[in-house]
């Protein structure tokens, strides 16, 4: 069996006047499924007497039902539009994405600078603490901080 062939997204969002045009045509296509069920009830109610009046009254409460839901679909595809009228622009989103690429790579940079230097503290802390432990580089004067100046001692 082979798979449907799936189709790319778009590379770019829709604009607001993509979204204006497709409530347009909608509102267009709902009002024309309005007539046609009104021209279709009309039809369907070409009879006489009690039945016909029946079928007229049933006709109109769907009618009536339809132009609520049409109503109901309006406010919605106008919540919808105002919504994506407040999201932010493709070029700000571009631009925070750029910024945010930008503070990982500093971010990585951060980190392997403080690798070195951690790796440089530990390389002296060994080299101090083998200074330290050298019993050929201690003298009389190893325990003392300041120099002497006296010179040689007679």
């Amino acid at each position: 069996m082979r798979s449907p062939e799936r189709s790319e997204p778009p590379a770019t969002a829709a604009t607001q006047s993509e979204l204006r045009t497709l409530r347009r045509w909608t509102l267009v296509a709902g009002v024309w499924a309005v007539a046609a069920t009104a021209v279709a009830l009309i039809a369907l109610l070409d009879t006489s007497g009690n039945d016909a009046r029946k079928t007229a009254r049933d006709a109109a409460d769907r009618t009536e039902s339809l132009e609520r839901r049409q109503e109901q679909l309006e406010e919605r595809l106008s919540a919808l539009d105002t919504r994506v009228g407040n999201l932010a622009p493709a070029g700000d989103v571009s631009k925070l994405e750029d910024r945010l690429g930008r503070a990982e790579k500093d971010a990585s940079d951060a980190k392997r600078d403080v690798t070195k230097a951690t790796d440089t503290l530990t390389e002296l802390q060994d080299r101090v603490s083998s200074l330290e432990d050298d019993p050929s580089s201690s003298d009389d004067t190893a325990g003392s901080d300041e120099p002497n100046v006296d010179g040689p001692a007679p």
